[in-house]
């Protein structure tokens, strides 16, 4: 599933360039996320569970994500791991499969809005509805709805999210948060892998997808010739 995953990653993203802005109103921030979920229509017993850790500072024009994942799928388990890390306009993703760190220009991830910047008028832009507030670990969040996603977010910073995508169900929520404070530079530092742009690993067109059927083979070729936005 890695390969496939970070490929779709890619794919599925916006078309929006991210300029000179903040993405967060906050200086710098440590943020512990919990992550539960399931498959809609699965077996019983299929599950994904796992946590999450963002570090940032700057406002987030420096920023780590580091995620590990447990999927259970007919009593097989699956284990994850992506490091994602943002420097001003460029994000790096980790693939420990192959180890490989792939690196493209930072776009606003259409699909996932925990990626964006989420001030209130970048909510009310994207068509998202303001819930009202609710606290999480005594930080009081404003509570979007776009689509079938909710999230909570303090200040711009996520702290809950509720997602579903393919099927998949997913809860991530902040256990422990902490801001404006001095964060050491080695929890930006990623694994001493090779680094190759996305476009070598996409290539121009079909045929060039490892490891996938000829009907994702043919969807994301399209996707990738449907003119931007």
């Amino acid at each position: 599933m890695g390969k496939i995953r970070y490929i779709l990653i890619f794919l599925l993203v916006g078309f929006v360039d991210l300029f000179a802005a903040n993405r967060y109103n906050i200086k710098s921030g440590i943020v512990e996320y919990e992550i539960i979920g399931n498959t809609e229509g699965g077996a019983k017993g299929d599950t994904i569970s796992g946590t999450s850790k963002l570090y940032f500072k700057d406002f987030g024009n420096l920023e780590l994500t580091d995620e590990r994942i447990i999927q259970t799928i007919m009593g097989e388990k699956e284990e994850e791991r992506t490091i994602s890390k943002i420097v001003n306009e460029k994000l790096l993703t980790v693939d420990f499969n192959d180890e490989v760190i792939y690196s493209q220009k930072l776009v606003l991830d259409e699909e996932n809005p925990i990626q964006n910047i989420k001030t209130y008028e970048a909510f009310i832009q994207m068509g998202a509805k303001n819930l009202g507030t609710e606290e999480i670990l005594g930080y009081k969040c404003e509570v979007w709805q776009l689509g079938e996603d909710k999230i909570w977010v303090y200040n711009t910073v996520p702290l809950k999210q509720v997602s579903q995508s393919l099927g998949i169900v997913q809860i991530q929520q902040a256990k422990f948060a902490v801001f404006n404070i001095d964060i050491k530079d080695d929890k930006f530092k990623l694994p001493s892998f090779p680094v190759k742009p996305i476009e070598e690993i996409i290539g121009d067109g079909e045929g060039e997808f490892p490891n996938i059927s000829p009907e994702q083979e043919k969807m994301m070729g399209e996707m990738m010739k449907a003119p931007k936005k």
